[in-house]
């Protein structure tokens, strides 16, 4: 109801009467007397003072409300941009909002705002690092991400699990490392690392999204590369199933290169 009359009064900016003595809305001072009955008041630009009952919502628009002893508001109470005098007596029996643009709360929706734009400039830059990596990736090492992909198709949940393990273990050595100041420069590195790591395994994740992708058979690993990241970058950027999707993704990555090191060691043993 509240928001249906908000957007009223935004819709006839002009409307300035009495309908059939349920709601009011204006654009001045305006007084409802002691005797007076309404559903709803809404008001912008104006002050508002209130003798008698509102059986609904007051809403105002850069304006004060005075609420008087002899007035009843049985609904909600909203007051942008303006102040609230209630006498002793009134009876207002809902909730009561008031949002005073004063430089406190200039200053703190200035800083907010800042920070909103903050976090979506980095979300932008942090997409787009995600989109060129893997691209780059892909064009560079072509061939040599192909036995990270068949990884991948053949278990992908053992690559998850190696990579949950794996982390944990990395998580626990940095601790370790960060105590003393010698260990500090091994936590870089091994930061460093394990996003190389990362990218790696976001490439061929992404050339093996790309090949599913229909209108893509017969593309080259670049082209396959940039369409599946762009998915997977889609996935990423939901709300809260995007950080288990890019947290997972980061698993899998360790996972095959786990897996990847491995096989490795177990040809040269064959070849030995």
């Amino acid at each position: 109801m509240l928001v249906f009359l908000t957007a009223l009064l935004l819709f006839f900016p002009n409307t300035n009467a009495f309908a059939a003595n349920e709601n009011l809305f204006a654009h001045q001072n305006t007084t409802i007397p002691e005797k007076q009955n309404v559903e709803n008041i809404i008001v912008m630009g104006g002050d508002v003072t209130v003798y008698g009952t509102v059986r609904d919502a007051v809403v105002i628009f850069n304006g004060n409300l005075t609420v008087k002893k002899s007035a009843r508001i049985q609904g909600i109470v909203l007051v942008i941009g303006g102040s609230i005098h209630q006498e002793p007596g009134a009876q207002v029996t809902d909730n009561i909002l008031s949002l005073a643009f004063d430089s406190a709360t200039k200053n703190s929706l200035f800083i907010a705002g800042i920070a909103l734009f903050g976090f979506w400039l980095a979300r932008m830059a942090f997409s787009l690092v995600l989109l060129v990596l893997p691209v780059l990736t892909a064009y560079v090492m072509k061939q040599r991400i192909e036995p990270f992909a068949r990884l991948l198709y053949r278990s992908p949940i053992q690559l998850l699990t190696v990579g949950f393990i794996i982390s944990l273990s990395v998580v626990a050595l940095s601790i370790l490392l960060s105590i003393t100041i010698i260990g500090i420069p091994f936590v870089v590195l091994m930061l460093l690392l394990i996003i190389l790591i990362f990218i790696v395994g976001l490439a061929a994740m992404s050339m093996i999204v790309g090949e599913w992708l229909p209108g893509n058979a017969g593309k080259s690993a670049e082209i396959k590369a940039f369409t599946g990241t762009g998915v997977i970058i889609a996935c990423v950027n939901l709300p809260f199933f995007g950080s288990l999707l890019l947290l997972c993704l980061l698993w899998i990555s360790l996972g095959m290169m786990a897996m990847w090191i491995r096989e490795k060691m177990d040809k040269k043993k064959q070849a030995l």
